[in-house]
C-alpha cells in the first residue's frame, strides 16, 4: 500500500474521466458525484474502509469525481495479481450494495433520522468505531442539506436539536442598542 494522501474538506481526490489506481478511504467521507446539466449530482458517499475508483480494475477511466465531504485520507490500493483484482472487485460490488442502502436512508424518512444517520456516517472510523465529529469539522449546512435532500434552514434547526450540547451561548450584548430593564421602563 502507498502513502496516505490527506484531502481537505471540499478538495478533490479523483476527477471523472481521469485514470489512476483504485483508492481505499482510510479516514473521513468522500462524496462521489457526476456532472449533470445543472451542476454536480451526488451519487454516493464513500466512507472509511470503502474503495474509490474500482473502474480502474476494468481499465476504464474514473466514473465519478470524488470530493472530501470532511477532512479525509485515502491510500492507493495495490492490485498486482488476478486474485487481487477479483478480491477487490468483489469488495467493490458488496460496497456498492451498502452504499445504495446508505443513500436510501439519507434521502427518505424523517429529516431528523436522515441527519442522524449522516452524522453517524461522518464519524465512522475504518475499524468500525463511530466518533463524534467536532461541529466545526462538519460539512457546511448547504452541503449537508444536499446530502439529506433538504433545505439548509431545516438542517440547521435539526442539527441544533440533535447536537444541543454543542450550541454556543451568545454573549449578552453591552452595546448601544441593548435593551435592558431600565431602557424598557423608560416609556
Amino acid at each position: 500500500m502507498g502513502e496516505p494522501i490527506e484531502v481537505k474538506r471540499g478538495q478533490c481526490l479523483l476527477t471523472a474521466g481521469g485514470v489512476g489506481p483504485v483508492w481505499r478511504v482510510t479516514q473521513g467521507v468522500f462524496k462521489l458525484e457526476r456532472q449533470g446539466q445543472d451542476g454536480p449530482i451526488l451519487v454516493q458517499l464513500a466512507q472509511a474502509g470503502d474503495l474509490i475508483g474500482v473502474e480502474a480494475l476494468c481499465a476504464e477511466p474514473y466514473a465519478f469525481t470524488s470530493v472530501a465531504l470532511v477532512n479525509a485520507q485515502a491510500v492507493p490500493h495495490p492490485v498486482s495479481q488476478d486474485l487481487d483484482r477479483y478480491t477487490t472487485m468483489t469488495q467493490g460490488f458488496m460496497q456498492q450494495q451498502r452504499q445504495t442502502c446508505d443513500m436510501h436512508r439519507l434521502r427518505t424518512g424523517p429529516i431528523a433520522q436522515r441527519l442522524a444517520y449522516l452524522l453517524t456516517m461522518l464519524g465512522k472510523q475504518a475499524d468500525g468505531r463511530v466518533l463524534p465529529l467536532p461541529r466545526k469539522e462538519l460539512p457546511t449546512l448547504k452541503e449537508m442539506a444536499r446530502v439529506v435532500d433538504s433545505t439548509f434552514e431545516t438542517v440547521c434547526r435539526e442539527l441544533n436539536t440533535l447536537l444541543p450540547e454543542r450550541k454556543q451561548a451568545r454573549p449578552a450584548s453591552t452595546g448601544l442598542w441593548a435593551v435592558g430593564p431600565a431602557f424598557a421602563m423608560a416609556v
